[in-house]
């Protein structure tokens, strides 16, 4: 083989690579349009779905601690340090901090519903 075939056989190849680079790049451009169109349908339902989503959060939310008011202390003092238990638990042993704030979410639902309730009470004995 002579140096002007050898040339010749690698510029050939050289095209090949160039070309299969080429339909790959067109491949990840069309798959990366089809990503964001994707992307942008579920936004929309985000947004579409995110006021009835809060609503009800913020409801249900309500809704514990008007339960939690009914309870007694003894039993709302009980909820409260086990929670606060598991959730130190949870953080010395190096768990997420979502899964921590998870755990010591029942101790703030306590707090709100003793400090609502004391309020209430204030309120109450204000007006008689």
């Amino acid at each position: 083989m002579t140096a002007s075939e050898v040339r010749q056989a690698g510029s050939h190849a050289s095209r090949a690579v160039v070309d299969a680079a080429a339909e790959i790049a067109n491949k990840a451009q069309d798959g990366a349009a089809a990503a964001l169109a994707t992307a942008r349908v579920t936004a929309d339902e985000v947004g579409t779905r995110l006021p009835a989503i809060a609503t009800a959060g913020v409801e249900g939310a309500a809704e514990s601690v008007r339960m939690l008011q009914e309870l007694a202390d003894p039993r709302l003092e009980l909820l409260a340090a086990f929670s606060l238990g598991v959730g130190t638990g949870l953080w010395l042993a190096g768990t997420p901090r979502l899964v921590t704030l998870a755990a010591l979410s029942p101790a703030l639902l306590v707090g709100v519903a003793i400090a609502s309730r004391k309020q209430s009470q204030q309120v109450r004995g204000r007006r008689r």
